[in-house]
């Protein structure tokens, strides 16, 4: 039998709890948060929230998600770099991009995001988002 090595006391091993979640939503318009709150309600979805990109990356950091809602226009990270700074994270799996601001320069850019599988022009039709949200969150 092989000895165990000792670990060096001044390395801390961090281990990652991570809490499963089925969506995130991220939006600075607190009643598009309250709307799409309720879809997932009714549709029977785990979700948090969060305003910013910034604070959608935290998230990300220290929660499993499934899918996440992204909105273009949102103080300190906008959609666009969030999406491209949550590419590092592996448990994301797809990201669909609700705006008002999706011109042919921004679509041009979304679809070079391998984590983008779609997106919506505001305002949308739930039924369309819903059915959006199926296709990748299979329950």
């Amino acid at each position: 039998m092989r000895p165990v090595p000792k670990t060096d006391p001044r390395i801390k091993l961090v281990k990652r709890e991570h809490k499963q979640v089925d969506v995130l939503v991220v939006d600075d318009d607190a009643s598009l948060q309250v709307l799409l709150s309720e879809i997932l309600k009714l549709e029977g979805f785990t979700f948090d929230i969060a305003s910013t990109g910034k604070e959608a990356f935290g998230f990300a950091m220290k929660n499993s998600y499934k899918l996440i809602l992204m909105d273009i226009k949102m103080p300190e990270w906008d959609g666009l770099t969030a999406i491209r700074s949550l590419d590092f994270v592996q448990e994301i799996q797809k990201i669909i991009v609700i705006s008002a601001y999706l011109d042919s320069q921004m679509l041009q850019e979304l679809s070079k995001e391998p984590l983008v599988v779609g997106w919506l022009e505001k305002p949308f039709d739930p039924n369309q988002l819903i059915e959006m949200i199926h296709r990748v969150i299979k329950k």
